[in-house]
Order: structure tokens, then C-alpha cells, then sequence
């Protein structure tokens, strides 16, 4: 069933079984029992309709077929096909189930007579005024699904005992496939019970027994009588079965779950996979709903689930019911004709009074304005006057920065030069003092220093060229911070001696 997103809020859920008379209240995540029926608008009210009160039946159309003309097709071929009385009402609805033939089209189409349906629910009406949802029962097991108790996958039988009815459902990978009463209900095989054993026995005692013991093996002729009668009930099943995968093309039921109005009942599991052939469990889930019972019957687990399901997800499938809650007053044609009416109303006497107070409204807001806007202009006035006042402060003063700055600037240069000097300064005596340290330590002479500021030419004279060369390297190395260029044009030898001279220059920093 498909689902889509609704923000309805949720309300108080009351489920009704008009087949045991039993109520039960679902708000706050819990299920409660309830004594007494009655009517709360702001409630929400859910049933189920019997699977023995309805013909399910498979009806086929074409795949073509228009979905406009669809309901009067059905409706003929259903009274057609399954021979519907023609002087008599019938309530028709459809749900389309897989197709494997892609010409065709399936629909599983559930009928009940209006007679039979008003008899079902006229004691439910008598307690409230409206239903909101009517389930067919064999529908109440997508809740399984919705709840993912079930995985969505596989053939799965449901078998469900109730004191109305008995009844086998059939769903495939999660879908509604099939739905057939078994004969055999609560009451049934009580009544069968006293025929097999030839006498009448405590209605109420009996179903204590079968709750308690069930199937289970145990050398009684109440176990050994109810064996019989569920050897009848599993060939009715069974031909159930057997026909449900002829028509629908099944290899398989992967597994069935039983349950019933009572609780569990003893052994029947076991007794299933022996008869049938195949896996079986308890039909009983964990629906996240607290009750203090120590058994409710899974049919208004269900309910309760599916009407949860129907007020977050809108209305998904079918709902029988024909006694819907009105829509709210303004909703209808008569309110929203009111509303209509009203609206026009309002908007006819609104139009001239909006005017009037909008005109109100902009005298006192254009008086208002034009108060503060002679306030302002004064305040403009009045500071005008101040910046003019304080820009004839700031151009003098600007005046005075200026040429202390001119007489700051000069003073600074002053200093620096003072303070390079002081530093920095190296006097000749100094320096040529140490020249000559260096020239002597290679066995270097000179015979000439000629300098200019910090800058020298002094004329280097040796027995060898290299040691001239090795006394530049060395002057190089030692005085590279503080020279800022050493040079030697030429060594040349002395046509006159033996001796090598060379005119050596060099600018200190």
C-alpha cells in the first residue's frame, strides 16, 4: 500500500470488534480495554468488517481499459460474474493485485449486501454517531508489514480463529492476494465438539480447555476428539490452499502464522507442518503498544495499527465505512459559502474605513515628521557652525605641525651624521696601521699611501708577485665589512730591481 506524507495530527484511537463486543482505547502508546462505548468528536473510530460477511472474488479486464470507466465495468461484471441479486444493494470495492499476463488487468473485488452491512454495524451506530474507518479483515495484516514484523517477501498464510469466523488469508511479497472463510469458527467447533462427543458440554469451560491444552499430546478424549475435528477443519484448509496456488500461480507457501481470538493455541503449529507440509508460527507480534493483559486479541492490535497508519499516511486502500465523520463546518459548500459571504462582507465595509484611518494615519505621521525636521534643521544649524569653528583650528594648527616638522627633520639629519660619525668613523692613523701590519705579514712593503676621505691607493712592492696577490685576498677577507671595494690593476716587475709592485686600491664603507 503506498504511503505519503501528512501533518494530521493525532488523535485518541478507539478500536471496536462488533463480532465480540470488545473495545479498547489506544492514546500515548498504550491499548486499554474499554467498558462502555460511547461517542467523542475528537476520537477516532476504526473496525473491521468479517471476511464471512463479504464475496472476495478475482474479476479480469483488460489492461486498456480506461480508468474512467473502470467502477461501472466492475460493478456490471461483478454483478454478472457473481451472480448478484439485482433487487438488492451491494456495496462494491476493488483493489488491484499483481498481474502476470501484461493484457490483463486483476482486481480482487469485495462485495457485501447494504442489508447485511447496516445489521453488522447498527449496534456500533446506536453507541456513536459516525465510523471513521471500516477494514475487510483480511486486510488488517498490511499493518504486519507496515510495522515490518513481516519481511515483505515470499508467500505468506494467515489463519485466524474467531468465535464469528475462520478464516485463511494469502499475501505475496507483501501484497493482498487471497482471503477464504473456513466453516469452522470458535463457535463452530464447539458445536462440533458436542456432536462428536454426543453431549453438551460448558461453552466456557470448553474454550479454557482448548486455550490451555490445545493440541498438545496428551492420552484424553478431549484431545483425541478435538484431533478429529482439526483433521476436518485442515482438509478444508487444505483444498484452500491447493486452490490458491492453482489460480494465482504459486510454488510454494513459505510459511503461515496462526492465531486466534483465545491466544496461542497448543500444538497447532506442530500439528500444521505435519498436515501441511510446511513451516508455521504463532501469529502474535510485537506492536510497540503496552497493555496490562496478558492476552489482546491481535485483531485490535491490528485495527489500532491501521488507524495510526491512516491518520499519518491519509487513507491508503479500502475503507468500507459509510458513516464518515462530516468535514469540518468550513469545509462544506454551506461554510464556505458563509465564509464566502462573510469575507465579501468584511471586505465591503473594510475598503472606505482602510482610507479613512489610512489618511488618519499619514496627517498624524506627516505632522510628526515635520516637527522632528525642524529639530533637526536647528541641530544641522548649530553643528555646522562648530565644524567651521573647529576647521579654523585644525588649519593653524596644521601651520604649526608643518614647520615643526621642517625644524625637526633638520635637527634629525644633524644627528644621524653626528651619531655616523661618532660610530662609525675610523681614523687614517688606524687604519693605516693596520694596512701595514697586514703587508708586512707577507713580507709585503710600500712605498707610497695616498688616500682621499676613506679612500686609499697605496703602492705594494715584493720579491714575489704572490705574495702581493696573497696580502689582497687577505685584506679582502679580513675587511669585508668595512671595505666597499678592493682593486689591483696590475702586478708588474721593476725593469730597474728584482722586485714585483702593484698599485692597490681600496674604499672603506
Amino acid at each position: 500500500m503506498a504511503h505519503k506524507s501528512s501533518s494530521t495530527k493525532l488523535v485518541p484511537i478507539i478500536s471496536v470488534d462488533n463480532y465480540s463486543h470488545k473495545n479498547y482505547l489506544y492514546k500515548r502508546d498504550s491499548l486499554t480495554p474499554l467498558s462502555k462505548l460511547s461517542y467523542k468528536s475528537n476520537h477516532f473510530y476504526t473496525t473491521y468488517l468479517a471476511n464471512k460477511d463479504m464475496i472476495i472474488a478475482p474479476i479480469e479486464v483488460s489492461a486498456g481499459m480506461d480508468d474512467d470507466d473502470m467502477d461501472g465495468l466492475i460493478d456490471d461484471r461483478a454483478y454478472e460474474e457473481l451472480g448478484l441479486d439485482p433487487t438488492r444493494e451491494y456495496i462494491i470495492r476493488r483493489l488491484e493485485i499483481e498481474s502476470k499476463d501484461p493484457g490483463k488487468r486483476i482486481f480482487q473485488i469485495f462485495v457485501v449486501e447494504q442489508n447485511t452491512y447496516r445489521d453488522v454495524f447498527a449496534p456500533l451506530r446506536d453507541k456513536v454517531k459516525y465510523i471513521d474507518q471500516v477494514i475487510p479483515a483480511p486486510l488488517l495484516y498490511y499493518s504486519l508489514y507496515n510495522i515490518k514484523a513481516i519481511a515483505p517477501k515470499g508467500v505468506h498464510a494467515f489463519l485466524y480463529f474467531t468465535h464469528y469466523d475462520t478464516f485463511v488469508t494469502f499475501y505475496h511479497n507483501g501484497k493482498y492476494l487471497y482471503s477464504k472463510s473456513v466453516p469452522f469458527s470458535l463457535k463452530q467447533i464447539y458445536n462440533r465438539y458436542c456432536e462428536v462427543i454426543g453431549d453438551t458440554v460448558d461453552e466456557e469451560q470448553f474454550y479454557k480447555t482448548l486455550q490451555k491444552d490445545g493440541l498438545k499430546a496428551a492420552q484424553s478424549d478431549f484431545q483425541q476428539n478435538l484431533m478429529k475435528i482439526f483433521g476436518e477443519i485442515f482438509i478444508s484448509i487444505n483444498d484452500i490452499i491447493i486452490y490458491t496456488k492453482r489460480a494465482y500461480d504459486l510454488e510454494v507457501v513459505d510459511q503461515m502464522f496462526i492465531g486466534s481470538e483465545l491466544g496461542p493455541i497448543v500444538g497447532l503449529d506442530e500439528y500444521v507442518q505435519n498436515y501441511l507440509g510446511f513451516h508455521s508460527s504463532t501469529l502474535e507480534f510485537d506492536f510497540d503498544m503496552q497493555t496490562e493483559e496478558w492476552h489482546t486479541d491481535q485483531m485490535q492490535y491490528m485495527m489500532a495499527a491501521s488507524a495510526l497508519d491512516y491518520q499519518k499516511n491519509g487513507p491508503e486502500g479500502l475503507n468500507f465505512t459509510l458513516y464518515p465523520k462530516p468535514p469540518p463546518f468550513f469545509k462544506r459548500p454551506a461554510g464556505q459559502m458563509m465564509v464566502a459571504s462573510i469575507l465579501m462582507l468584511m471586505v465591503a465595509l473594510a475598503w472606505p474605513a482602510y482610507l479613512y484611518i489610512s489618511a488618519k494615519l499619514n496627517d498624524i505621521q506627516t505632522s510628526k515628521l515635520q516637527k522632528e525636521d525642524r529639530k533637526l534643521a536647528q541641530e544641522v544649524s548649530k553643528y555646522k557652525k562648530i565644524l567651521k569653528t573647529k576647521k579654523t583650528e585644525y588649519d593653524k594648527a596644521q601651520e604649526i605641525v608643518k614647520a615643526l616638522m621642517a625644524k625637526y627633520s633638520a635637527k634629525e639629519k644633524t644627528l644621524r651624521s653626528v651619531h655616523e660619525k661618532k660610530v662609525h668613523y675610523r681614523m687614517k692613523s688606524d687604519q693605516i696601521a693596520s694596512f701595514s701590519k697586514d703587508l708586512s705579514h707577507f713580507g709585503v712593503l710600500t712605498n707610497s699611501i695616498v688616500s682621499d676621505k676613506n679612500n686609499f691607493l697605496i703602492t705594494l712592492i715584493s720579491s714575489e708577485d704572490k705574495n702581493i696577490t696573497k696580502t689582497v685576498k687577505e685584506v679582502a677577507s679580513k675587511y669585508a665589512k668595512e671595505i666597499k671595494l678592493i682593486d689591483i690593476q696590475r702586478i708588474q716587475k721593476d725593469e730597474n730591481s728584482t722586485f714585483y709592485q702593484g698599485v692597490l686600491r681600496v674604499d672603506l664603507k
